[in-house]
C-alpha cells in the first residue's frame, strides 16, 4: 500500500460525538424544560422523536425533502402524537433554541485533540464536514479545532458531501495526493464510496462490518490506537 502522508477526518460522528452524546443530551434539556416533562414522559416523547426522525431521514438523504422541513416536520409529529399544544412560531424557532443550547455544552476533548496533534507530527490533516459555516464553526470553536487544521465546510464551499467536488477542493488546496490521502468518516455513501471512487484510501467509523472500506474501526479511539501501533 502507498504510504499515508495525509489524513481527511469528517466532523460529526466521527471526530465530534454529535449525535451520540450533544444532540441527545440537548434535547432532553429543551424537551424536559419546555413541557416539564417527568423522566418517563420524557422517555416516551425522546423514543417518539427517534422513530420520526428515522421515518423522515431517508427523505433528507434522497433529497427529497429539505433539511430545514426536515427538522420542523419532525418536531411537528411528535408533539401531534403526544398530543401537546403548540404554536408554528415554537416550530420555526426551535432549531436556532437547540443549536444555541448545544453549543454552550460543548467542551474541548483534550484527549481526542491531543491524539490529533501527535497525527499531525507524521502526517497532514484536513477536516471535511457538511453543515453550516456558523454553525460548525461555533462547533469546531468550543471544542477547540477551528484554528488547529485546515477546515472545509459545505457551507462555506457550496460543495456538499458525496459531491466529488467537496473531496477535489480539499485534495487541490491542500495540494494532497489522492493515493497518499486516507478519508476518515462514518457514513459510507458520504465519506467513503465518494472518497474511494476518487482513489483515496479510507476508514469507517462505525458498527456495519466488511464495507467496502480500507480499514473498519467501531470508534474513533480505535482508529488512533491502531495507528499509533501502525506507525
Amino acid at each position: 500500500m502507498t504510504e499515508i502522508k495525509n489524513i481527511i477526518f469528517d466532523w460529526d460522528n466521527t471526530l465530534f460525538p454529535f449525535k451520540e452524546k450533544y444532540w441527545e443530551s440537548a434535547h432532553r434539556k429543551l424537551f424536559s424544560e419546555d413541557f416539564q416533562f417527568s423522566e418517563s414522559e420524557l422517555e416516551r416523547f425522546m423514543s417518539l422523536y427517534h422513530e420520526f426522525d428515522e421515518l423522515l431521514w431517508p427523505q433528507v438523504h434522497e433529497r427529497k425533502m429539505l433539511i430545514e422541513k426536515f427538522r420542523e416536520e419532525r418536531l411537528r409529529l411528535t408533539l401531534e402524537a403526544f398530543d401537546l399544544e403548540f404554536e408554528d412560531a415554537y416550530i420555526k424557532g426551535f432549531f436556532k433554541r437547540f443549536l444555541t443550547t448545544l453549543h454552550h455544552q460543548i467542551e474541548p476533548d483534550e484527549n481526542l485533540n491531543g491524539q490529533l496533534e501527535k497525527l499531525a507530527q507524521g502526517h497532514k490533516l484536513a477536516i471535511l464536514t457538511n453543515g453550516g459555516r456558523v454553525e460548525q464553526r461555533e462547533k469546531l470553536r468550543r471544542a477547540g479545532l477551528e484554528e488547529r487544521f485546515p477546515l472545509y465546510i459545505s457551507g462555506e464551499t457550496g460543495f456538499l458531501k458525496p459531491d466529488p467536488r467537496a473531496f477535489k477542493t480539499v485534495l487541490e488546496r491542500e495540494n494532497f495526493v489522492a493515493q497518499e490521502t486516507l478519508m476518515v468518516g462514518d457514513l459510507l455513501e458520504h465519506d467513503i464510496a465518494p472518497a474511494r471512487k476518487l482513489g483515496l484510501k479510507t476508514a469507517y467509523i462505525g458498527p456495519e462490518k466488511e464495507t467496502i472500506a480500507d480499514f473498519e474501526f467501531n470508534q474513533i479511539q480505535d482508529f488512533f490506537d491502531f495507528w499509533r501501533n501502525k506507525n
